[in-house]
């Protein structure tokens, strides 16, 4: 029996507030949430203050990171209450826009405790106009997989101006596909 999804929280990476990030990963809260009754957070990366990593590697013998005066500690927070990660973000040159980098680059400060995020579970939405998904997947699955989480499924969806993924329905869509992955039939019927 596949364990139940529990509690859950997606994630924007993405600098645009309502854009198609934000927009496809409340989809999936949403859907997850009427498929399995599980209790939902939407969190945006660039609603929080996080300074960039300086690099002064203080964190590999403190443990965490030095800097201690602004949001990352209360976001790092709800990762750790989390039992389901969705974590979405755009394409933003082969790679997740600064905002989600400078979030996953101050994680380092956990580095000598690759169990962080053990037990979770994570989906990854990236969305893109064109092309550039397979380095924007390899740095956020290799964050998740070196901390110990396990991705269940991932989506690429096609779209670039805000709302555009509204007007495309077939991209849309894919979000439910992903939903459907994540929450077998027979799980469904239970719920």
């Amino acid at each position: 029996m596949r364990q139940a999804i529990g509690r859950m929280l997606g994630v924007s990476g993405s600098p645009r507030r309502d854009g198609n990030t934000d927009l496809l990963v409340r989809e999936a809260l949403r859907l997850l949430a009427e498929r399995t009754g599980a209790r939902t957070e939407f969190v945006r990366v660039a609603d929080h203050c996080i300074e960039p990593c300086r690099g002064c590697r203080a964190c590999m013998t403190l443990g965490h990171c030095a800097i201690q005066d602004d949001g990352f500690k209360a976001l790092m927070a709800r990762f750790f209450a989390a039992d389901f990660l969705v974590l979405g973000a755009p394409v933003y040159w082969l790679g997740p826009p600064g905002v989600m980098k400078n979030f996953i680059d101050r994680t380092h400060g956990y580095y000598t405790d690759h169990t962080i995020l053990r037990g979770k579970r994570a989906a990854l939405i990236s969305v893109a106009t064109d092309s550039g998904f397979e380095p924007h997947e390899a740095v956020m699955a290799s964050w998740l997989r070196v901390y110990g989480a396990e991705i269940l499924g991932s989506i690429r969806v096609l779209a670039c101006e805000k709302g555009e993924v509204l007007q495309r329905p077939e991209e849309f869509g894919k979000v439910s596909q992903l939903v459907d992955r994540l929450v077998p039939a027979e799980r469904r019927a239970e719920a």
